[in-house]
């Protein structure tokens, strides 16, 4: 009988109805995730000069302290932010800089293949800048005063698909598919005036 009424009234202590908090159970990975998801959405909306962390964890319906099990704080946050954009970007890229582009099974070849395989490939990419446009604008706030956020941007993504985009290019001129002069400095060209297009 004591049981029972002990029972009663710790639920009578839990939240009730609609007001009451649902707490679910994430894995580590799903929860950063799904931080990083709420921030990019943010983001979208605020500039990141703007975002705490309150504001982000709101967004997630996970504890303001929860925050800090899986990010030191907001720059590193942007570091996971910059590695899903590498891997959306890497995504739209990859079988053009690999030569496996949707062309080749329709039986289109040489220089005109190329041009209809390079013009998807960067009209892809520049859909990859302009969905993460509010995340690159972020980056490159959290980089003026965060030397290793700006040293990933420039190094790991920027510096990156600089030099495979060069070395895509360079295959292309020994192979007589590309009369490009000088592949790095187009490849420099290509991928940072796709970044500032969506920093305007």
């Amino acid at each position: 009988m004591a049981s029972s009424r002990r029972a009663a009234a710790h639920s009578a202590m839990q939240p009730q109805g609609e007001g009451a908090i649902k707490r679910r159970r994430r894995s580590r990975d799903a929860a950063r995730a799904e931080i990083i998801a709420a921030a990019e959405a943010a983001l979208a909306d605020m500039p990141f000069g703007d975002l705490t962390v309150d504001v982000l964890m709101q967004r997630t319906g996970m504890t303001r302290s929860s925050f800090y099990h899986y990010f030191h704080g907001l720059d590193d946050l942007v570091l996971g932010l910059l590695v899903r954009f590498e891997q959306d970007l890497l995504g739209s890229v990859e079988p053009w800089l690999s030569g496996r582009n949707p062309t080749d099974g329709a039986g289109q070849a040489g220089r005109e293949g190329l041009l209809e395989a390079t013009e998807a490939a960067l009209t892809r990419m520049l859909h990859v800048f302009r969905q993460h446009g509010p995340m690159i604008r972020a980056v490159n706030q959290a980089a003026s005063g965060n030397p290793a956020v700006y040293a990933h941007w420039q190094t790991r993504v920027i510096g990156a698909f600089i030099e495979q985009t060069a070395g895509f290019i360079e295959s292309q001129v020994a192979g007589g598919l590309s009369r490009a002069s000088d592949p790095q400095r187009l490849a420099n060209a290509l991928i940072r005036m796709n970044s500032a297009v969506v920093q305007e």
